[in-house]
Protein backbone atom coordinates (compact mmCIF):
# COMPACT_ATOMS: atom_id res chain seq x y z
CA UNK A 1 0.00 0.00 0.00
CA UNK A 2 1.36 3.44 -0.96
CA UNK A 3 2.23 5.75 1.90
CA UNK A 4 0.10 8.91 2.00
CA UNK A 5 2.10 12.10 1.66
CA UNK A 6 2.04 14.32 4.76
CA UNK A 7 -0.22 17.32 4.21
CA UNK A 8 -1.76 15.62 1.18
CA UNK A 9 -5.27 15.59 2.59
CA UNK A 10 -5.17 19.32 3.39
CA UNK A 11 -3.86 20.06 -0.11
CA UNK A 12 -6.61 17.94 -1.68
CA UNK A 13 -9.29 19.69 0.39
CA UNK A 14 -7.93 23.10 -0.55
CA UNK A 15 -7.87 22.25 -4.26
CA UNK A 16 -11.31 20.62 -4.07
CA UNK A 17 -12.79 23.68 -2.36
CA UNK A 18 -11.45 25.91 -5.16
CA UNK A 19 -12.79 23.59 -7.88
CA UNK A 20 -16.24 23.27 -6.24
CA UNK A 21 -16.50 27.04 -5.70
CA UNK A 22 -15.65 27.69 -9.35
CA UNK A 23 -17.74 24.94 -10.97
CA UNK A 24 -20.20 23.57 -8.42
CA UNK A 25 -20.37 19.94 -7.38
CA UNK A 26 -21.81 18.57 -10.64
CA UNK A 27 -19.24 20.11 -12.97
CA UNK A 28 -16.21 19.81 -10.69
CA UNK A 29 -13.56 17.40 -11.93
CA UNK A 30 -11.70 14.97 -9.69
CA UNK A 31 -8.95 14.87 -12.33
CA UNK A 32 -8.49 18.67 -12.07
CA UNK A 33 -8.54 18.50 -8.27
CA UNK A 34 -5.90 15.76 -8.31
CA UNK A 35 -3.72 17.64 -10.81
CA UNK A 36 -3.88 20.86 -8.80
CA UNK A 37 -2.98 18.93 -5.64
CA UNK A 38 -0.06 17.24 -7.44
CA UNK A 39 -1.49 13.80 -6.82
CA UNK A 40 -3.63 11.17 -8.54
CA UNK A 41 -7.38 10.55 -8.59
CA UNK A 42 -6.70 7.23 -6.85
CA UNK A 43 -5.39 9.27 -3.92
CA UNK A 44 -8.78 11.00 -3.71
CA UNK A 45 -10.59 7.65 -3.82
CA UNK A 46 -8.32 6.31 -1.09
CA UNK A 47 -8.96 9.24 1.22
CA UNK A 48 -12.55 10.22 0.40
CA UNK A 49 -14.08 7.32 -1.59
CA UNK A 50 -15.55 9.60 -4.30
CA UNK A 51 -16.41 13.18 -5.29
CA UNK A 52 -19.34 13.26 -2.84
CA UNK A 53 -16.97 12.17 -0.06
CA UNK A 54 -14.60 15.05 -0.61
CA UNK A 55 -17.53 17.52 -0.83
CA UNK A 56 -18.94 16.11 2.42
CA UNK A 57 -15.56 16.57 4.10
CA UNK A 58 -15.73 20.26 3.21
CA UNK A 59 -19.31 21.05 4.27
CA UNK A 60 -20.87 18.39 6.52
CA UNK A 61 -19.88 19.83 9.90
CA UNK A 62 -20.92 23.34 8.81
CA UNK A 63 -24.33 22.09 7.61
CA UNK A 64 -24.93 19.93 10.68
CA UNK A 65 -23.91 22.68 13.13
CA UNK A 66 -26.04 25.34 11.40
CA UNK A 67 -29.16 23.19 11.16
CA UNK A 68 -28.76 21.88 14.71
CA UNK A 69 -28.28 25.35 16.22
CA UNK A 70 -31.18 26.76 14.21
CA UNK A 71 -33.50 23.96 15.37
CA UNK A 72 -32.35 24.31 18.99
CA UNK A 73 -33.02 28.05 18.96
CA UNK A 74 -36.41 27.62 17.32
CA UNK A 75 -37.32 25.05 20.01
CA UNK A 76 -36.33 27.58 22.70
CA UNK A 77 -38.37 30.25 20.92
CA UNK A 78 -41.37 27.92 20.72
CA UNK A 79 -41.26 27.26 24.48
CA UNK A 80 -41.20 31.03 25.13
CA UNK A 81 -44.30 31.72 23.00
CA UNK A 82 -46.59 33.48 23.17
CA UNK A 83 -44.50 36.61 23.43
CA UNK A 84 -45.30 40.13 22.35
CA UNK A 85 -44.10 41.52 19.02
CA UNK A 86 -41.18 43.54 20.44
CA UNK A 87 -39.89 40.59 22.48
CA UNK A 88 -40.18 38.34 19.42
CA UNK A 89 -38.21 40.81 17.29
CA UNK A 90 -35.52 41.07 19.97
CA UNK A 91 -35.21 37.28 20.17
CA UNK A 92 -35.06 36.85 16.40
CA UNK A 93 -32.47 39.65 16.13
CA UNK A 94 -30.23 37.76 18.55
CA UNK A 95 -30.81 34.51 16.66
CA UNK A 96 -29.96 36.29 13.41
CA UNK A 97 -26.67 37.52 14.86
CA UNK A 98 -25.80 34.03 16.08
CA UNK A 99 -26.49 32.50 12.66
CA UNK A 100 -24.47 35.21 10.88
CA UNK A 101 -21.54 34.41 13.18
CA UNK A 102 -21.87 30.76 12.21
CA UNK A 103 -21.93 31.61 8.50
CA UNK A 104 -18.74 33.63 8.79
CA UNK A 105 -17.00 30.99 10.90
CA UNK A 106 -16.54 29.02 7.66
CA UNK A 107 -17.79 31.27 4.89
CA UNK A 108 -16.48 29.20 1.97
CA UNK A 109 -18.12 26.00 3.29
CA UNK A 110 -21.38 27.89 3.70
CA UNK A 111 -21.08 29.23 0.16
CA UNK A 112 -20.59 25.68 -1.10
CA UNK A 113 -23.68 24.57 0.82
CA UNK A 114 -26.07 27.21 -0.45
CA UNK A 115 -24.87 27.69 -4.03
CA UNK A 116 -22.79 24.74 -5.17
CA UNK A 117 -24.37 21.63 -3.61
CA UNK A 118 -26.74 20.57 -6.39
CA UNK A 119 -26.36 16.85 -6.92
CA UNK A 120 -25.30 16.17 -3.32
CA UNK A 121 -27.13 15.14 -0.15
CA UNK A 122 -26.90 18.83 0.82
CA UNK A 123 -28.94 20.11 -2.13
CA UNK A 124 -31.94 20.62 0.20
CA UNK A 125 -29.99 22.62 2.79
CA UNK A 126 -31.72 25.94 1.95
CA UNK A 127 -35.13 24.26 1.72
CA UNK A 128 -34.65 22.67 5.15
CA UNK A 129 -33.90 26.06 6.71
CA UNK A 130 -36.98 27.58 5.05
CA UNK A 131 -39.22 24.73 6.21
CA UNK A 132 -38.01 24.99 9.83
CA UNK A 133 -38.66 28.73 9.76
CA UNK A 134 -42.10 28.42 8.18
CA UNK A 135 -43.22 25.72 10.64
CA UNK A 136 -42.18 27.73 13.70
CA UNK A 137 -43.57 30.98 12.29
CA UNK A 138 -46.92 29.25 11.83
CA UNK A 139 -46.83 28.03 15.44
CA UNK A 140 -45.94 31.54 16.67
CA UNK A 141 -48.83 33.12 14.75
CA UNK A 142 -51.25 30.60 16.22
CA UNK A 143 -49.85 31.03 19.75
CA UNK A 144 -50.47 34.77 19.81
CA UNK A 145 -54.05 34.37 18.57
CA UNK A 146 -53.48 36.17 15.29
CA UNK A 147 -56.30 35.38 12.84
CA UNK A 148 -54.16 35.60 9.67
CA UNK A 149 -54.32 31.85 9.11
CA UNK A 150 -57.99 31.37 10.02
CA UNK A 151 -59.01 34.28 7.81
CA UNK A 152 -56.81 32.88 5.02
CA UNK A 153 -54.87 36.13 4.67
CA UNK A 154 -51.87 33.87 5.23
CA UNK A 155 -51.84 30.43 3.65
CA UNK A 156 -49.12 27.82 4.23
CA UNK A 157 -48.01 28.38 0.63
CA UNK A 158 -47.69 32.15 1.08
CA UNK A 159 -45.82 31.70 4.36
CA UNK A 160 -43.41 29.30 2.67
CA UNK A 161 -42.84 31.78 -0.18
CA UNK A 162 -42.21 34.62 2.28
CA UNK A 163 -39.77 32.54 4.36
CA UNK A 164 -38.04 31.38 1.18
CA UNK A 165 -37.71 34.97 -0.04
CA UNK A 166 -36.28 36.07 3.30
CA UNK A 167 -33.70 33.28 3.50
CA UNK A 168 -32.76 33.68 -0.15
CA UNK A 169 -32.05 37.31 0.71
CA UNK A 170 -29.87 36.29 3.63
CA UNK A 171 -27.97 33.76 1.54
CA UNK A 172 -27.14 36.52 -0.95
CA UNK A 173 -24.34 37.55 1.40
CA UNK A 174 -22.48 34.50 0.08
CA UNK A 175 -23.21 35.29 -3.58
CA UNK A 176 -21.83 38.80 -3.16
CA UNK A 177 -18.91 37.77 -0.94
CA UNK A 178 -19.92 40.44 1.56
CA UNK A 179 -17.74 41.25 4.50
CA UNK A 180 -19.34 40.41 7.83
CA UNK A 181 -19.68 44.12 8.61
CA UNK A 182 -21.52 44.79 5.32
CA UNK A 183 -23.64 41.67 5.81
CA UNK A 184 -24.82 42.87 9.23
CA UNK A 185 -25.98 46.20 7.75
CA UNK A 186 -27.64 44.49 4.80
CA UNK A 187 -29.44 41.93 6.96
CA UNK A 188 -30.70 44.58 9.39
CA UNK A 189 -32.30 46.38 6.43
CA UNK A 190 -33.68 43.14 5.00
CA UNK A 191 -35.22 42.22 8.36
CA UNK A 192 -36.70 45.71 8.71
CA UNK A 193 -38.30 45.33 5.27
CA UNK A 194 -39.80 41.92 6.09
CA UNK A 195 -40.94 43.01 9.57
CA UNK A 196 -43.24 45.62 8.05
CA UNK A 197 -45.45 42.83 6.67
Amino acid sequence: MAKQMEGGTDKLLSCAKKEFLEKGFKDASLRVIAENANTSTSSIYTRFKDKAGIFNALVKSTADNFEQKFQEELDIFDKMAPMNWDKMLEYTDNLQNLLIDMIYDDFSAFKLLVYHAEGTVFSDFKLNVVEYDAAYTMKYIESIGNDAIVSKRLTPELLHILCSSYWSGIFEIAVHDMSKEDANVYIRRLKQFFSCG
